[in-house]
């Protein structure tokens, strides 16, 4: 009679259960399941009023993700697992929408509670049970049993809640997979931002600037649907993504204004008189929107910006009707991809259509198009404005060429009038070439002044900077050592303010001469830096070489003195040394920099003294 009992209130239990729902099965080839039916419900209060009340009296949806519109009311879910092996086992639940506020999640076995997890946005990456930028719990499946999963989901922007069960090997190998495919189409979009603003850099084309903004926006926008945001930007204020999404896409919106404003040279009209003010609005919109709750602000975000982006759309149409180009129609393709993607996601939010995650392949592949002909459209841009350049200049030309015809046909007619103006001319032209010669030959002996320190006689600072690219073009060829002396006279300031400028001339003079009678071979180059400062420029020289060369100049600076006035004056010198063999020619102001450190440390630590670089401590 016992069994018979036991078996009859297992039999309506199976009934029951059968009835209500259908458990998710874990067997063998589990690797991973969309939960798409469910119930839910508006009316618990808490966990234990969730777990007496009647479930068959909750609302279910079934073969579709739950979508609940903007609903702000906290919803509770239902659903059970079947674990089917003789293990247990440990599958991830995932919330596909990383904008959720808070999700709590109870597992329950025969009525007793086996774990309890909390995740949303509202916490920081490192307080979630699992640190990623999916909202992810482990739950762990005793061997052949069936428990309960109830979630407590809040959220101020509406309730969509994909949920996907995962084995956790299929989910790590699916995220890794996804997350490459998304990191090159975000680092894609991210290279034409980059593209184009290097061409603005080039060109100071306004509209590559604002291409490049938009698109580098558009890299951003999608980085916070994939939830890259809270990893990356701030993990440590993961709620800040709830408002930066709709400030986001408010902001690609306001900048394809002037985008348009250059590439289609709209005419004034009443249409176009009505988007200005309607964007001048959206920008007041924009500049407060942070201050409203991120749901006012989505609300907003999602009425507005689909009237200015057809606002746009219409007024390019009327561009291309009157003026059609293929810059405007490429700004047109773009404008109609993100409308597409902002009436999409009206559509999602209000609950005409079910999310998930896979619809942010549909997207990516918008934005991936709006940036794309967004950059197209620059480029072209530039080329029709550069083919049009040519044109006027190939005009300018022909003008030119007419006007040089029609003077000889004139010299024509006066060199047959008048033989005698022709020998004038002549003369004055054998006169001017001769004054050219003279003037050539002038210029040559200005230029080679103009290498000279007028002080000193030795070479001078741009000399100098010539020949230190020509030489570190040579060591690099030769791969051979070139070597820099940086000198400096000690206490020069204190000569001046003592004897008077044309004395520290004097001591400049005096100093130049005994570097130049130091140096003994041809290729060797002394030149005057600055103020009381030298440089010596040492081709195929080592380190100990050089040195020596600095120290043998700093001795007979020593041992030297300029005589004026019946004093004896003497002075000393400071040097750092630097030899390297060049390996980059476009950066010569290392081995400058290398020298001068070398020359400040003798300086800061005794003067009269020679010091390589690198400086030994």
């Amino acid at each position: 009679m016992a069994y018979a009992k036991t078996l009859f209130s297992i039999l309506m239990l199976l009934c029951a259960f059968f009835s209500f729902a259908n458990p998710i099965i874990i067997n063998q080839d589990f690797k991973q399941q969309n939960i798409n039916s469910l119930h839910y419900s508006f009316a618990p209060t808490s966990l234990l009023n969730a777990t007496q009340s009647d479930f068959t009296k909750w609302q279910k949806i079934t073969n579709k993700p739950l979508n609940l519109g903007f609903e702000k009311r906290p919803v509770w879910l239902y659903f059970t697992l079947r674990n089917t092996l003789n293990y247990d086992v440990a599958p991830l639940l995932s919330l596909d929408n990383p904008l959720l506020n808070e999700a709590q999640v109870f597992h329950l076995y025969n009525s007793e509670l086996l774990s309890h997890s909390q995740v949303g946005d509202t916490f920081k990456l490192a307080e979630r049970p699992i640190k990623s930028e999916s909202l992810l719990v482990k739950l762990t499946l005793p061997a052949n049993s069936i428990t309960t999963v109830i979630l407590k989901v809040t959220n101020d922007g509406g309730l969509r809640i994909p949920l996907t069960l995962w084995q956790q090997d299929a989910y790590l190998a699916h995220k890794s997979k996804i997350n490459l495919i998304y990191g090159l189409i975000i680092g894609f979009v991210f290279s034409l931002a980059l593209s184009c603003l290097v061409l603005y850099g080039f060109s100071k084309k306004p509209y590559f600037a604002y291409v490049s903004i938009i698109t580098l926006t558009l890299g951003l926008l999608l980085s916070y649907f994939c939830g890259f945001g809270v990893r990356y930007f701030h993990p440590n204020f993961p709620a800040i993504q709830q408002i930066v999404v709709p400030i986001l896409i408010m902001v690609i919106t306001l900048l394809f204004l002037p985008l348009q404003q250059q590439i289609c040279q709209l005419k004034s009209s009443f249409l176009l008189h009505i988007q200005n003010i309607t964007s001048s609005l959206f920008a007041i919109l924009l500049l407060f929107i942070w201050l409203l709750p991120s749901s006012m602000a989505t609300l907003l975000c999602l009425a507005i910006t689909p009237i200015v982006l057809s606002l746009y759309l219409f007024t390019t149409l009327i561009c291309i009707r009157t003026n059609p180009s293929k810059p405007s129609k490429a700004l047109l393709f773009s404008l109609s991809s993100f409308l597409l993607v902002m009436l999409y996601f009206s559509v999602v939010v209000f609950d005409l259509y079910a999310f998930n995650r896979s619809s942010l392949t549909f997207v990516f592949i918008c934005f991936l198009s709006c940036a794309f002909s967004l950059c197209y459209a620059a480029m072209k841009q530039s080329i029709l404005e550069h083919d049009k350049q040519v044109v006027t200049q190939q005009t300018l030309i022909a003008e030119s060429a007419a006007q040089d015809a029609l003077l000889k046909e004139r010299l024509a007619l006066q060199e047959e009038a008048s033989q005698e103006l022709e020998a004038q001319v002549d003369e004055r032209t054998f006169e001017l070439q001769v004054t050219l010669r003279e003037l050539e030959e002038k210029n040559r002996e200005l230029e080679q002044l103009n290498t000279e320190d007028a002080l000193t006689g030795v070479k001078n600072r741009r000399f100098f900077d010539k020949k230190l690219i020509m030489e570190l073009r040579r060591s690099r060829r030769e791969q051979t050592p070139l070597s820099i002396i940086m000198l400096d006279i000690d206490h020069f300031k204190l000569v001046n303010d003592t004897y008077g400028h044309l004395t520290g001339d004097q001591v400049i003079k005096a100093v130049s001469g005994i570097i130049k009678n130091n140096l003994k071979r041809p290729l060797d180059e002394v030149a005057r830096y600055g103020g009381e400062e030298f440089v010596v420029l040492l081709p195929n020289t080592p380190q100990n070489g050089a040195f020596d060369i600095a120290d043998q100049i700093r001795k007979a600076i020593a041992k030297s003195a300029v005589t004026v006035a019946g004093t004896e004056i003497k002075f000393t010198i400071s040097a750092g040394v630097y030899t390297c063999v060049a390996d980059d020619i476009n950066k010569p102001e290392i081995f400058t920099e290398c020298a001068d450190k070398a020359l400040y440390y003798a300086k800061q630590n005794g003067r009269d003294q020679v010091v390589t670089f690198p400086i030994s401590q």
